[in-house]
């Protein structure tokens, strides 16, 4: 498996993907748009090439979002707190749970196989 296995799935699944390299592994950080139009992203680890460690980043990050909490910090930040933003902004998080769920499936797909993340070492020279 290659990174650029990892970023087909990702764009498959509608993000967008930024590799940055660590001592540890990689960082993945997915970005994409929400339902409203607005810019989202998170970061997940990917450590001793191992791509279920990447997954279980990515499932603990769906697991730890609760759209009406994340909604609520957003249209307090934005000072716009009606009750339709509201509405629209629990709809905007819980399709970017949703959908990077999906993410983590598909990527659990390589896990079962047991691929480890190839480390070229030119990796780190891009």
């Amino acid at each position: 498996m290659l990174h650029s296995d990892i970023i087909k799935i990702a764009v498959k699944n509608g993000w967008q993907v930024t590799i940055t390299n660590s001592d540890n592994g990689f960082f993945f950080d997915f970005h994409r748009r929400t339902l409203g139009g607005l810019p989202f992203s998170f970061t997940a680890e990917l450590t001793d090439g191992l791509v279920g460690t990447l997954v279980d980043e990515i499932i603990s990050f769906v697991d730890a979002l609760d759209p009406e909490r994340y909604a609520g910090e957003w249209l307090e930040a934005s000072g716009d707190l009606s009750p339709s933003r509201y509405l629209q902004a629990v709809t905007d998080m819980d399709d970017i749970r949703t959908r990077a769920w999906l993410l983590a499936i598909d990527l659990s797909e390589i896990v079962e196989s047991g691929d480890r993340l190839l480390n070229f070492p030119w990796c780190r020279w891009n």
